[in-house]
C-alpha cells in the first residue's frame, strides 16, 4: 500500500512538473548563465515557480519568479499587447523573452509575440498552457 502511494505522488509530481502538454520544459541554463556573466539584452527560454503578483501598470504586468535555490527574477508582461493572464503563488512557468541583468537576479521582458523580435517576441506558459 504505501509503495501505491508513493507511485501515485510521484505520477502526480511529474504531471504538475511537466503539465498535461507533453511538452518538454525549457532549460534555464542560458538564463543562469546570462546571469552569472552579468549579461544584459540576451533572449532566453526558462521555467520557474511563481513567488508572487507585484505591482503593475495599466500596460504592464509582473511577477515575481523563482528559478532554483539560488536565482529569483522579475518576469515581465505587456498587457497592451499580449493579454493579462492570471497566476496564483506556486504556478510553474515557462517563458521565453529578453534578459536584462541586475544584481538581484534580473528581468526577463517581451514575453509577448512580437514578429519584429527574434524568434517573433516571447511567450508564457501557465501549468503548460501557453497564453499568448
Amino acid at each position: 500500500m504505501k509503495s501505491m502511494v508513493s507511485r501515485l505522488l510521484a505520477l502526480g509530481w511529474i504531471i504538475m512538473l511537466f503539465g498535461c502538454g507533453g511538452g518538454s520544459t525549457p532549460s534555464n541554463d542560458r538564463l543562469e548563465q546570462a546571469f552569472a556573466q552579468g549579461r544584459s539584452g540576451v533572449w532566453i527560454s526558462g521555467h520557474g515557480t511563481v513567488v508572487r503578483e507585484l505591482g503593475g501598470t495599466s500596460a504592464e504586468q509582473r511577477f515575481q519568479v523563482r528559478i532554483g535555490d539560488e536565482l529569483t527574477i522579475v518576469l515581465r508582461r505587456d498587457i497592451q499587447a499580449a493579454s493579462r493572464i492570471n497566476v496564483q503563488p506556486e504556478d510553474r512557468l515557462a517563458f521565453h523573452g529578453r534578459y536584462d541583468f541586475h544584481g538581484g537576479g534580473g528581468t526577463v521582458s517581451l514575453t509577448h509575440p512580437d514578429p519584429s523580435q527574434p524568434g517573433g517576441g516571447g511567450w508564457i506558459e501557465v501549468n503548460g498552457v501557453r497564453q499568448d
